[in-house]
């Protein structure tokens, strides 16, 4: 009869080690991340974190959004289920296409603890569009700020048809989950202590009735790139030190 050997008591000893050396590191780690706070008097759980573009934002819903080689024709706000949006009428500069126009709704965060809650849900159904060609837009980052992902289809309505485009814009990139969101204002608190701002763009772009979608499609992405420029870099970017 073969029996297993028992283990021995020295076997035992290196998890034990382990283990003891494994909540020895922790601890060291968590007492030299709570060092600087306890020096300077300022605990993590002492204050609650906010958005620090805030005053960025409450300009952003009063004055619009400037973007340059456009003229703002108009800023307005507009309110859509309790939610005020800012209206913005664009004409294009260029005198090569002095024609050009589009519309950008823009709903900034309104308060710190607001969080994105798929707003472009209700400002369909205000405008009772009817909506198909739905599709994926995709952004390359540039030097100013990082890859968008949004949405784009054509909705139309008793007297016009666009092209449109929306996303939530924040400071690392766009996205047209408010999961992104989600991820981005964790990491933004557990490294920062602040959160992640957002605004929920809605591009609007007219096109004829019977137009195929990817006609608009440079467009987009050349307005959607410039319009996320614009509030990466003024904004949404944290200007206190």
């Amino acid at each position: 009869m073969i029996t297993q050997p028992s283990p021995s008591r020295s076997s035992l000893l290196p998890r034990r080690w382990v283990n003891l050396l494994l909540v020895v590191v922790l601890t060291t780690l968590a007492g030299v991340a709570m060092l600087p706070a306890y020096v300077n008097g300022q605990w993590p759980w002492a204050h609650t974190p906010q958005v620090a573009q805030l005053d960025q934002l409450r300009a952003l819903q009063q004055d619009g959004l400037a973007l340059p080689g456009w003229q703002l024709t108009t800023a307005e706000p507009i309110t859509v289920n309790r939610q005020t949006w800012v209206l913005g009428e664009y004409s294009s500069l260029s005198a090569n296409t002095p024609e050009q126009r589009f519309a950008l709704l823009l709903y900034p965060q309104p308060w710190h603890n607001n969080q994105p809650q798929l707003e472009w849900l209700d400002l369909a159904g205000a405008q009772n569009w009817r909506i198909d060609s739905r599709q994926g837009l995709k952004v390359a980052p540039t030097a100013k700020s990082g890859a968008v992902q949004a949405r784009f289809f054509r909705a139309w309505g008793d007297r016009q048809s666009f092209a449109v485009v929306q996303w939530y814009a924040l400071p690392g990139g766009g996205h047209p989950s408010p999961g992104q969101w989600f991820w981005a204002d964790q990491w933004s608190q557990l490294t920062q202590r602040t959160l992640t701002p957002w605004v929920a763009v809605s591009l609007l772009l007219p096109m004829e009735p019977l137009d195929a979608i990817a006609d608009s499609q440079p467009l987009a992405i050349e307005l959607t790139e410039l319009i996320q420029q614009q509030l990466t870099t003024t904004v949404l970017k944290n200007t206190k030190p």
